[in-house]
């Protein structure tokens, strides 16, 4: 069985089998993990496929050092957090439009998911908290998906998990 970098590579030179092969091997997961961060099959449908667009027409430039699977999830994440700050900017045009505020308070005791906590924290930790505890990425994997040092990784998941923490016991 070839490793997905050897099929990586295969894809780099165009070969269209190595990318079904890669497909087959890991769409379920990358899937699943766009269905956890999105709340949507559709949207994480249609991120999926753009994941293996951008898998495809950036197969060249596809480092041979760097591992295939980090790659391929922080792909899928940046599309996802690209989706959701469009989102994010339309829902606040509309609220300003509206002159309402953008979203009304609850509390946790009025059913505030821990989807939702995680949606609400800053890009950069909710990044890896979706990394870590939905595609089951570890430090290193983290690491190398989002291009940052591995101590970066460690603080972002530390503050995201004291954020979260700290908002269930104030309450909010």
């Amino acid at each position: 069985m070839e490793s997905d970098e050897e099929l990586m590579a295969a894809v780099a030179r165009g070969d269209e089998r190595a990318l079904g092969a890669l497909v087959d091997r890991h769409a379920a997961r990358i899937h699943a993990h766009l269905v956890r961060i999105c709340g949507s099959r559709d949207d994480a449908d249609d991120l999926l496929q753009d994941t293996w667009l951008r898998v495809a027409r950036g197969a060249r430039t596809w480092r041979p050092d760097r591992p295939v699977r980090p790659w391929l999830y922080g792909i899928a994440s940046h599309l996802a957090t690209d989706l959701w700050r469009r989102r994010a900017v339309r829902t606040r045009a509309v609220a300003a439009r509206a002159h309402e505020p953008s979203r009304p308070a609850e509390s946790p005791l009025e059913g505030l998911a821990l989807r939702e906590r995680v949606a609400e924290l800053p890009e950069r930790l909710r990044e890896v908290v979706w990394l870590r505890f939905y595609a089951g990425l570890d430090e290193a994997e983290m690491a190398a998906a989002l291009g940052i040092p591995r101590g970066t990784v460690k603080s972002r998941l530390h503050g995201a998990l004291r954020a979260l923490k700290d908002g269930w016991e104030d309450g909010t």
